[in-house]
């Protein structure tokens, strides 16, 4: 029996260093990935912010130029037209490009039609160009510009003068009649009497 005794102490000795050993191991398991909806796991402090992709800058505009074959809105003809002016001076060329016939209001009176494609109106003068760009650009969603003809032939584009419309903002355009202060910096306006000039001027 005492044999046995230390026979057993002994194998029970011999498998401590073993359990001991399986204790000490490590088991590091990988990260498992996350749930589908689950929010992104936040950034360290320190990783640095990813740099924001750089947009190709647009080409530089360039002043369409007047094609003289492109065809006239289908018109029955009005008592009005070009006036005199015209032979010895100038007029001016409406142009812009509809996807479909459709019928508009001429802005000297009468309805017309413009075709599809390329259209080009002649009119006597630049508030006629005007107030028909305005119907373009508000009831039909086009893109209009003018042109101003002079009697020996020239063209001068006109509208809009860099590509986009006044009421747009554009880089690059230089302000006309601003003075750049409140009302309360202008001169006393007794300084400037009798002068010819006005307090905002100076």
């Amino acid at each position: 029996m005492q044999v046995l005794r230390s026979t057993s102490t002994a194998s029970r000795v011999s498998c401590r260093p073993g359990r001991e050993a399986r204790r000490s191991v490590l088991v590091r398991a990988e990260a498992a990935p996350p749930a589908a909806g689950a929010p992104p796991e936040p950034k360290a402090a320190g990783a640095p912010p990813a740099a924001p992709k750089k947009k190709a800058p647009p080409p530089p505009w360039k002043q369409p130029e007047l094609d003289p074959d492109t065809p006239s809105p289908i018109f029955g003809g009005s008592t009005g037209g070009l006036l005199r002016k015209a032979q010895v001076e100038e007029f001016y060329v409406t142009t812009w490009e509809s996807p479909k016939e459709q019928i508009f209001e001429m802005p000297t009176g009468g309805a017309a039609i413009m075709r599809k494609g390329p259209n080009l109106l002649k009119l006597a003068r630049k508030e006629h160009c005007l107030a028909l760009t305005t119907q373009l650009r508000t009831k039909f969603r086009m893109s209009p510009c003018f042109y101003r003809v002079y009697a020996d032939g020239k063209v001068e584009y006109l509208h809009p003068k860099d590509g986009v419309y006044p009421e747009k903002v554009n880089a690059g355009r230089v302000g006309v009649n601003q003075n750049m202060r409140s009302i309360g910096k202008n001169v006393d306006p007794i300084k400037v009497k009798f002068t010819g000039s006005e307090p905002f001027e100076i």
